[in-house]
């Protein structure tokens, strides 16, 4: 009985002791993080671009539809106009909105 208590105490007192003795360092970029934000950069931009060729590419759908009275290809290009103004808002509100969750901002 007398080990379980000794033990116990041991445990106690460690767990006091130990987390004084850590050291808490600063945060520090780990090397190669300005690879990281250039491939995010890439990323960006290839969205970027994916939103403009994609409105364009929901606006001549929508006028071949139109001009060939072709009703569902028409309406797939609206369709596509739509979701393409929906992921430019995005974009541009994108990280604003990250940063406010996130604690940033």
């Amino acid at each position: 009985m007398s080990l379980t208590l000794a033990l116990a105490d041991h445990t106690l007192h460690a767990l006091r002791v130990l987390p004084a003795q850590i050291p808490n360092p600063g945060a520090t970029a780990p090397p190669g993080a300005d690879k990281i934000t250039q491939v995010i950069g890439y990323v960006k931009w290839g969205a970027g671009a994916a939103i403009v060729l994609g409105f364009f590419a929901g606006v001549a759908m929508f006028a071949c539809g139109r001009i060939a009275d072709h009703h569902r290809f028409g309406r797939m290009g609206a369709i596509t106009i739509f979701a393409s103004v929906g992921s430019a808002f995005l974009y541009a509100i994108g990280y604003v909105l990250l940063s406010t969750i996130a604690g940033n901002a």
